[in-house]
């Protein structure tokens, strides 16, 4: 009778765990005897029953999981969660295709379940996460760098990937901001920041230049996200001596904080709030199909620049 391990993850996370789980079995004695897509659940359990003391510790793949259906209770008894055979069924992170919507709850109980790390929606709460990965994977990550990260990178698998690299390169000394920029971004991710930290400091010909390269290679929505954090700190810095505060309980750092204050003063609060409308009205109408695309982002940065009283002067 062979034991269930679920994966739930999609993308290039149910990837990574697959590989971590099957180096994990094989590191404890157990072979890799197959790998299937969907299949039936009788038939996938009577094949691999375990018959005595001498059966070969192994593990088959079976991906696709969801096409296989429910898992029917009168087979519970083919259960046995100490079997030398395991069976590790990939489902997904959705909600309609996680395990939960296959498995009944008692048959779940006798299940190892791997799960996908969740993202925290929060920048606080993401720096906590990032500094925590960081931890769990040996590297020096210095508050400023877990800020950098933060504001510029926004897939969970994305992150831990460059925390990796940046462990190998940084073996001793604390990974900070720079560090982030010079090692892990690619030409996107620095023109990027050059357009966050323009557009705090005024820069119209390097914010633009940044703007129209980004858009030449990058999708338009994802972009969107980071110059939103951005602008919302510095709508929040407009709130005077209690502006610290927001920046506290939002988890910005330094460097953030300084350029979103700049942009502040820059622009004024009205000014400020009304170009994050604009980014959230252009979020919604790009995800609907009516968007104006990057001509719209454009025109939203070129209204904004043109708010600072140095830009009216000219």
């Amino acid at each position: 009778m062979p034991a269930l391990l679920l994966i739930a993850a999609s993308g290039t996370a149910q990837r990574r765990l697959l590989e971590e789980t099957a180096a994990e079995l094989e590191k404890k004695g157990y072979a890799a005897a197959g790998r299937q897509e969907g299949g039936e659940w009788h038939s996938l359990l009577s094949d691999n029953m375990t018959g005595g003391l001498f059966d070969e510790n192994r593990f088959i793949v079976v991906e696709g999981a969801p096409l296989m259906g429910p898992f029917p209770e009168k087979l519970s008894f083919m259960i046995d969660p100490a079997s030398s055979v395991v069976l590790v069924l990939v489902y997904e992170s959705e909600v309609k295709s996680q395990p939960s919507k296959f498995i009944p709850k008692d048959i779940l109980a006798k299940c190892r379940l791997l799960r996908a790390a969740e993202f925290p929606r929060w920048p606080r709460e993401r720096q906590m996460w990032v500094a925590a990965l960081a931890k769990e994977l040996g590297v020096n990550l210095a508050p400023q760098g877990a800020s950098m990260i933060v504001e510029l990178l926004e897939d969970p698998e994305e992150i831990r990937a460059q925390l990796k690299s940046l462990g190998l390169l940084k073996k001793k000394s604390p990974v900070g901001a720079d560090d982030v920029e010079q090692l892990c971004l690619d030409d996107g991710s620095r023109n990027l920041l050059r357009l966050l930290d323009g557009l705090c400091t005024g820069d119209c010909a390097g914010v633009l230049k940044s703007l129209r390269a980004i858009a030449r290679t990058g999708d338009l929505i994802p972009t969107l996200t980071p110059i939103h954090n951005r602008m919302r700190l510095a709508w929040y810095s407009g709130f005077g001596k209690d502006g610290p505060a927001f920046a506290q309980a939002l988890g910005a750092k330094d460097y953030a904080w300084r350029m979103a204050k700049q942009a502040d003063q820059r622009y004024g609060h009205a000014a400020v709030t009304d170009f994050i409308a604009s980014l959230i009205r252009m979020n919604i109408e790009e995800r609907s199909g009516l968007g104006s695309g990057w001509q719209g982002l454009e025109t939203a940065v070129i209204t904004l620049l043109s708010s600072s009283p140095a830009a009216r002067g000219r």
